[in-house]
């Protein structure tokens, strides 16, 4: 019997662009059975998409590879491992040197607590998502990330998650409307 390991090529998992893919219903089809389930065996997939476990194999490895699935990783339930104070913070910064915007940026990225970043348009050019153990460790945080950059920082608003009452992925924008 074959493995069932998928080979996942090496790639960034943050949103890309590129070239459309374009997905068929079998394609949707697994998409779907990885949303509900990504350690579900390709034959148990092959039993109810109705192709062969190297077929399935050999889309979802086309798939990654054309950067349409990322990764295959958990989703953490942030209180639940003690990181209660969960902040979004939006950040206006002044026109500064390309050079000094990068290195805000690679901070931001490295920093451990800060689990989201985007760039945007509008009256906001960065988003982040800090999470902390408690709001006075997110105030720390926050206090320091604004003291590296004193300079940069023009406006910010913070908004803190109370409750949550939809997470998903866009994996039913994608499956919605296949015949299974």
């Amino acid at each position: 019997m074959k493995s069932e390991k998928i080979q996942m090529p090496a790639q960034s998992r943050y949103l890309q662009y590129g070239e459309k893919y374009e997905l068929d219903e079998h394609d949707k089809l697994i998409l779907k059975e990885l949303d509900e389930n990504a350690r579900k065996p390709l034959s148990e997939m092959s039993a109810s998409i109705g192709l062969s476990r190297d077929a399935i194999r050999k889309r979802i490895e086309k798939m990654a590879h054309a950067k349409v699935i990322l990764a295959f990783r958990p989703v953490l339930n942030p209180p639940s491992i003690g990181l209660t104070a969960l902040n979004y913070v939006f950040i206006s910064i002044l026109n500064l040197e390309e050079d000094k915007e990068n290195e805000f940026i690679l901070y931001l990225k490295n920093h451990a607590n800060v689990t989201h970043l985007a760039s945007m348009t509008g009256k906001w050019d960065y988003m982040i998502m800090i999470m902390a153990k408690d709001q006075g460790e997110f105030d720390h945080l926050w206090k320091g990330i604004r003291k590296r950059f004193p300079e940069m920082i023009k406006d910010y608003e913070i908004y803190s998650i109370i409750a949550e009452y939809k997470y998903d992925e866009l994996g039913q924008l994608v499956y919605s409307g296949t015949k299974k």
